[in-house]
């Protein structure tokens, strides 16, 4: 693979990345103690609305070739996309387990 391929690869990978992470890590800001498990996901309707909406700008970026070329953002590749969801919805993971440890919270925080 040439190396101006693998760079718009990458380039895209971290577009895609940095925009869906985000959507997915506004769960986990709602509330610093407790679950999005025990809070519940889909108790805010707007943040729903807000999230299916960016959702969709997001892909249509991604899968319309005249807003790819806007956004000089190359197709990516099938290999990738596993990648890309492993990244996605790791800041969820972390922030989860650093709950459950209980290690984000401060001390004085009620």
């Amino acid at each position: 693979m040439p190396e101006e391929e693998r760079i718009a690869i990458a380039q895209t990978m971290s577009f895609t990345v940095l925009a869906l992470s985000e959507l997915v890590h506004v769960f986990n800001v709602r509330n610093n103690k407790e679950s999005i498990f025990k809070t519940g996901i889909f108790n805010n309707k707007m943040l729903i609305l807000a999230i299916g909406v960016s959702l969709l700008l997001v892909l249509s970026i991604l899968f319309i070739p005249a807003l790819r070329n806007i956004f000089s953002i190359s197709t990516l590749p099938a290999e990738n996309i596993f990648e890309v969801i492993l990244l996605v919805i790791s800041p969820l993971v972390v922030t989860e387990i650093l709950k459950l440890l209980k290690i984000n919270t401060l001390k004085n925080e009620e």
